[in-house]
């Protein structure tokens, strides 16, 4: 049953059970309830209750379970953040540095993650811990904790993952949406949930996860001069050697394409005007032909299993830059992704529109980053490519796109 807390703090019965409760919570979180007399142990006639007290015991209950939900809805972002702190502190070692780092992956606005950051670590220091941001000259020997800010369709969820040494545990707390935001992401069609795969201090241009059979797979990032093939079983990581082919001067592009079932891959590397497309070899981590431009510098075969990132015809929306084309979901049409204009100082987001009659319209709420999102790659999930504005390493991230109704 959803919404319900078992607790039973003696594993063994005891010899006579006068009363049980039968609670049960309705999707608009309203409880009733149903107080039984019973004798489970043992067969005996059911004796009458003494109606006074049942009458007190019975309002005194309820008038609790109705203030329960009234109190959830009236906490506050801060007051959530707090209480996360909390239990982060009781789940700790008993230490007095702690390093974090704080993830959102939800519709949360970026003034909303500072305050909840705010609070949080205000707390924490509060309870006598020195908190810093991950990556101090003590991260060997404070615990890590890293909290991701997620959600689902009717609340926030929060997460955060502690770490020391090689002990790991995690601490889940489901958190009301603020006033105003549950109704508005409800009425979008689509939710994106974005799930970061990688991050590093290389410069990226694209990068993705490939699974052959049951025991291969890699990590695949692309960097202005070739591919970088990290073998995920062992370990193992190589630089394949891409054969030189024109320079140029303006910034490089580039991406990956997938052949499902294979162990190779194309990617390709474009600085306007000179495209190079090359076919890879993951295992040995060998370009194994790179086809023929011809005097435009466009290849002239199309045999390589590229997926074209393509933007939607006609100016971007209002205040909107980077745009990818998707494949339409949830019975949409003419449906793309589209990065904030922001500059490269501030973070960034993502939002999915659909082009109607009267122009492109919103039909996702903002996927937020913590950094400028320099690039958009499509496939089975599109990719985004964003360096992080705090720790200014690039980052990869699956998004995935869900109905919202």
């Amino acid at each position: 049953m959803p919404d319900t807390v078992s607790a039973n703090p003696n594993p063994h019965p005891p010899a006579r059970l006068a009363r049980c409760a039968i609670i049960s919570c309705s999707p608009a979180r309203r409880a009733r309830f149903f107080l039984v007399l019973c004798e489970s142990w043992r067969s005996a006639p059911m004796m009458p209750a003494d109606r006074s007290k049942l009458s007190l015991r019975a309002a005194l209950f309820l008038f609790i379970l109705i203030g329960i939900p009234a109190a959830a809805r009236s906490a506050t972002l801060e007051d959530s953040a707090k209480e996360l702190a909390r239990k982060i502190l009781a789940a700790l070692p008993a230490r007095e540095n702690v390093q974090y780092e704080i993830r959102n992956a939800s519709s949360l606005k970026p003034e909303d993650v500072a305050r909840i950051e705010q609070a949080l670590s205000a707390e924490l220091q509060a309870q006598g811990l020195h908190v810093a941001p991950s990556g101090g000259a003590s991260a060997a020997v404070a615990p890590g904790v890293v909290i991701t800010l997620s959600e689902n369709w009717n609340e926030l969820v929060w997460t955060a993952n502690i770490r020391q040494g090689e002990q790991s545990h995690a601490v889940l707390m489901a958190v009301p949406r603020p006033a105003g935001d549950g109704a508005t992401a409800k009425a979008m069609p689509l939710t994106l949930h974005a799930e970061k795969f990688w991050d590093g201090p290389q410069r990226i241009l694209d990068a993705g996860l490939i699974t052959y059979g049951r025991a291969q797979s890699w990590l695949v990032l692309l960097l202005p001069d070739g591919p970088l093939v990290q073998n995920i079983q062992d370990g193992s990581t190589g630089k394949v050697d891409v054969p030189r082919g024109a320079t140029a001067s303006r910034e490089p592009m580039g991406s990956l394409g997938f052949a499902d079932g294979s162990n190779t891959i194309w990617f390709s590397l474009w600085t306007p005007p000179f495209m190079r497309i090359c076919k890879v070899d993951l295992e040995s981590q060998k370009v194994l032909e790179c086809l023929q431009n011809d005097k435009d510098n466009r290849p002239v075969d199309a045999r390589f299993p590229m997926m074209v990132d393509g933007a939607p015809a006609g100016p971007p929306p209002s205040g909107k830059g980077l745009e990818l084309v998707i494949p339409a979901v949830c019975g949409g049409t003419s449906q793309f992704l589209a990065s904030g204009n922001r500059d490269d100082t501030e973070p960034d987001s993502l939002q999915a529109f659909e082009i109607g009659p009267n122009g492109s319209v919103a039909i996702s709420v903002e996927q937020n980053f913590p950094g400028p999102v320099v690039a958009l790659h499509t496939g089975a999930t599109p990719r985004a490519i964003v360096r992080n504005l705090t720790t200014g390493n690039y980052e990869a991230y699956r998004v995935a796109i869900s109905c919202g109704q």
